[in-house]
């Protein structure tokens, strides 16, 4: 059986958003805090769904909308900049995971 890549994988994920309503994101990230303390920058190399991206000026920018809720982020920002709360799936939002 081959294993399969990366990009392959995240291909296999599938995000559910049947809410009725509009839910504030699971993740926010300020990035102010990204810009002006990190020195690092982790978020932008350890997000295995490429969210976070740095721009020719070495700023960071974050788009939730590809999140697939690993939590990576949670864990390696160490700045506080990450404020995670796990979706609930009861209210029909989050990923749907397909191992392949």
């Amino acid at each position: 059986m081959k294993l399969l890549s990366l990009p392959e994988r995240l291909g296999l994920v599938s995000y559910r958003n049947q809410a009725k309503s509009e839910i504030k994101p699971h993740i926010i990230v300020d990035t102010d805090i990204c810009n002006s303390t990190c020195p690092h920058k982790c978020t932008t190399w350890v997000c295995p769904a490429n969210c976070y991206t740095m721009d020719e000026d070495g700023k960071v920018h974050f788009q939730v909308e590809d999140c697939i809720e690993c939590g990576t982020c949670m864990y390696a920002c160490d700045q506080g900049a990450v404020d995670w709360n796990f979706p609930d799936p009861e209210i029909g939002r989050g990923v749907t995971w397909n191992f392949g």
